[in-house]
């Protein structure tokens, strides 16, 4: 397969299934998938099919038994599991079954997906073989298509009483006049030979079949005209004019559809400078990532655009720290790709290269965990060099990265920082406030909240101690189990308060500074910025003492946990089989937290020293002059 076919494998968990790519039918399924969507998800690397992925497509699983009957493909096969719930209704142990399922197939899916190039001749053949003699008026055979589309839908099935006189002509009319564009089937249209329809027809005069049915299709034209006289013909032909339709109609059945064309960038029109790609108006993590990037850039005076991809319904929309500097176009010869790896391939096959061609290419990827995916190697190779924000995620990158791999901490800042009052948040003004932000999209399993509130609850047993937990969550489902443990064991204990949904970068930084201290039990962080940001404002921090923290959470700085390494179980997290990662003391999560609230000249010590490491280590020009000088380099 080819290397943006095994970017897409990668990317799409889905269709993996704990399946290797190695298993031929894994890969068979795989490729039919290809056949079946590529076009319509990564239109800008998809390609026409491959002869031998369309003969596997039309390879009959199921032979036909008789007239009543319809052979079963393994694209056919291959839908009905991929849309399980539309197949249900139908019984491919049946001759009625897979009749019913054909014509769902070729009068639905097949158009929908746009996947007339995949059916073979017999198929093609099957789908035109007339099943009535040439019908009056327009003296044309009823193709068995049509015959589909008709069992297909029941509207039409309870308007048209097909095996009746007038039947069949009434059908073929009600597909040319309606049918055929409802159901999208401007492929089949070129087969059925539509464009002599617009003819005019031996024996009518002007007259075209389009003409005869849009007459057969109009009760009242077909009761008042006659179009076999001449006075008929012209008062149709006139009508005709005057509506518009067959025109209309010529247009939505022989012009070729519109592709979707997305402007290329055009080249670099600078000599120096880096365009920011990334979430630049997403309100998640690694779209603060962005915003960082383009904020250190500007301190330290280097020019920079930003181009904003857009996250997706899930997560809003709304930060507009960056929408002075948005350009659709990429005008400097540098691109910082300030998303995941995972994100920079989905960038490329939704894409294409033109986003990537003509510049040097910077992946400032983060990433969780210890070792990058072996079925995502091929990321590698739309990037010239890696950043990484941790000396974590320099040794996960290394281990197999064929490019350089540097290490570039990234800025924090706080300057957004909105003051509130605890009033405004809804929480109480008289206890000592732990803070613990996560987003459910990010796997609770790695964010680990759970050990927090039994932390907390080990650390204050009676329950009469003036302290409380504060959980803030965004895009939490309801349907997740693990959330749905986390909010029972919550609501047993009224010291736990959540705040949920998504808060303006100001408010969030004002929660942060409205309580006393930081708690993450993570079990990885690739950089751990809400715990940077923590240390900015001057809170005693809390975390686990393992991944891209642990560059600045120290036993000076904060308290760190220590920790035993654990395997990643099922669906914890993507790509996580045969890996490892934290797994943080309880009990010593619960003694740090009783110390830094009972020990306060330690914990604000402490918390001093990881301000100061802060302050200096992420300052937004520190960093940015770092970046300045690579890019120097890169643009040389």
């Amino acid at each position: 397969m080819s290397r943006d076919m095994l970017l897409a494998w990668g990317l799409r968990e889905d269709l993996r299934a704990g399946r290797d790519i190695d298993d031929p039918e894994a890969r068979l399924d795989f490729r039919l998938w290809w056949l079946c969507s590529a076009a319509r998800e990564f239109p800008a690397v998809a390609s026409a099919p491959r002869p031998e992925d369309a003969a596997a497509a039309g390879e009959v699983l199921i032979p036909s038994t008789g007239p009543g009957d319809a052979s079963v493909t393994r694209l056919m096969d291959f839908v009905r599991r991929l849309r399980p719930d539309e197949a249900a209704a139908y019984d491919l142990g049946t001759p009625q079954g897979r009749r019913a399922m054909a014509a769902w197939h070729y009068a639905c899916v097949v158009p929908e997906l746009s996947m007339f190039d995949l059916l073979d001749a017999r198929e093609r053949a099957w789908l035109l073989e007339p099943v009535t003699p040439p019908l009056a008026p327009a003296g044309l055979p009823l193709p068995r298509l049509v015959r589909l589309t008709w069992e297909n839908r029941a509207d039409v099935r309870a308007a048209i009483a097909v095996d009746r006189d007038g039947g069949p002509a009434s059908l073929l009319a009600w597909y040319w006049i309606h049918g055929a564009a409802e159901m999208g089937h401007r492929g089949y249209a070129a087969w059925l030979s539509a464009p002599s329809l617009f003819s005019p027809l031996p024996g009518h005069g002007p007259l075209t079949a389009m003409a005869l049915f849009a007459w057969q299709a109009d009760e009242e034209k077909r009761a008042r005209l006659d179009p076999t006289t001449p006075a008929g013909a012209a008062a149709l032909a006139a009508w005709l004019e005057e509506s518009g339709l067959v025109p209309r109609l010529a247009k939505a059945l022989l012009d070729p559809p519109a592709k979707p064309r997305r402007p290329c960038p055009p080249p670099p029109i600078h000599a120096f400078g880096a365009n920011v790609i990334g979430y630049a108006r997403g309100e998640l993590g690694i779209g603060e990532d962005s915003r960082m990037c383009a904020l250190a850039l500007s301190q330290a005076e280097t020019p920079f655009a930003v181009v904003n991809i857009p996250v997706g319904s899930n997560t809003r929309e709304q930060d507009d720290f960056l929408d002075a500097c948005l350009a659709e176009d990429a005008p400097y010869p540098v691109n910082i790709f300030c998303l995941t790896g995972l994100d920079t391939a989905r960038l490329w096959l939704e894409r294409g290269e033109a986003l990537f061609s003509g510049r040097r290419n910077v992946g400032y990827w983060p990433w969780e965990l210890p070792a990058w995916p072996e079925a995502m190697a091929g990321a590698y190779e739309l990037v010239d060099e890696l950043w990484v924000s941790s000396a974590y995620t320099r040794d996960a990158f290394q281990r197999t990265a064929p490019i350089p791999v540097r290490l570039l901490p990234m800025a924090v800042s706080v300057d957004r920082l909105t003051p509130r009052p605890r009033e405004y948040f809804g929480l109480p003004r008289d206890r000592f406030l732990f803070l613990y932000t996560f987003d459910c999209n990010s796997y609770l399993a790695r964010k680990n909240p759970m050990a927090a509130i039994r932390a907390f609850q080990a650390a204050f047993p009676k329950g009469t101690e003036p302290a409380a937990l504060v959980l803030k969550t965004m895009n939490a489902r309801e349907g997740d189990a693990r959330w749905g443990a986390l909010a029972e064991t919550a609501a047993c204990d009224a010291r736990v308060l959540f705040l949920h949904g998504t808060m303006d970068r100001g408010d969030v930084l004002g929660l942060f500074a409205a309580c006393d201290a930081y708690v993450s039990p993570h079990r990885a962080e690739g950089f751990g910025r809400t715990l940077a940001e923590a240390m900015l404002l001057g809170k005693p921090v809390v975390g686990t003492g393992y991944s891209g923290n642990a560059d600045f959470l120290t036993p000076a700085t904060g308290f760190p946990l220590p920790y035993r390494l654990a395997a990643i179980g099922p669906d914890e997290y993507p790509f996580g089989q045969g890996l490892v990662w934290a797994e943080p003391d309880p009990e010593a999560l619960a003694r740090s937290m009783r110390r830094v609230f009972g020990e306060p000249e330690l914990a604000a010590r402490r918390a001093q020293a990881g301000r100061d490491l802060v302050a200096g280590r992420h300052h937004p020009l520190v960093v940015g002059r770092a970046y300045r000088e690579r890019l120097l380099a890169l643009c040389r």
